[in-house]
């Protein structure tokens, strides 16, 4: 795979999901295909006592079969095209540690929802786009002053502080030019919210700049 002709990340289809293992995805789509099959000789055997209509509905369903192996087909080599991307990335970077997330507000430089790439790089933060391996902005971890989860409730409250491993935001707070700054990162993909707590957490307590 050539580096200059690809983007500088890609996400997985299911790397916001995050819930199941992905052998335990391509299960699930494997033993759908065979529910298919089974169905379609089910209902061919019940209505085999009119050929014209059984064999117009194997017809469909055949073509709807095909299509739906052809799809998941499609999306493993996505995922498989995506992984390597990531790989790459993260070699380009020697990141220790690197997903995407959704920059909601807060970073001078960042527009609102602006999807950005997340990397620990020794004692520095990286944020990048989808597009360069060349940083938005790098902010070193002795200016950040804090690491917040945040959790939200059935009424859509948030809740700082809660360290849950159901939260769905991280938000930062740092010096950037002399000045205080809070933002607030979602839609966590390749890490969670709380995987990012816990790595940069950690790497601020070993370099011994949480107090």
């Amino acid at each position: 795979m050539n580096i200059n002709e690809q983007p500088f990340w890609k996400d997985a289809p299911e790397a916001s999901l995050g819930s199941l293992p992905r052998p335990l995805n391509w299960a699930i789509g494997y033993f759908s295909i065979a529910t298919q099959l089974v169905i379609l000789l089910t209902i061919a055997a019940l209505l085999s006592f009119q050929p014209i209509l059984m064999w117009v509905w194997i017809a469909f369903y055949g073509v709807m079969t095909f299509r739906g192996v052809v799809l998941h087909f499609k999306n493993k080599s996505f995922i498989q095209t995506a992984d390597e991307i990531q790989r790459i990335a993260r070699q380009r970077l020697n990141a220790s540690h690197i997903g995407s997330a959704l920059h909601m507000a807060g970073h001078p430089l960042l527009q609102r929802d602006q999807p950005i790439v997340l990397a620990l790089v020794g004692d520095q933060l990286n944020l990048h786009s989808y597009e360069s391996p060349v940083p938005l902005d790098t902010i070193p971890l002795q200016n950040i002053q804090a690491v917040q989860t945040v959790s939200y409730d059935d009424d859509r409250v948030p809740h700082v502080d809660v360290i849950d491993s159901a939260a769905q935001a991280i938000q930062l707070t740092f010096i950037w030019r002399e000045q205080t700054c809070t933002c607030l990162f979602r839609r966590m993909k390749k890490m969670r919210p709380i995987d990012w707590y816990q790595a940069l957490q950690q790497a601020r307590l070993q370099a011994g700049l949480v107090k």
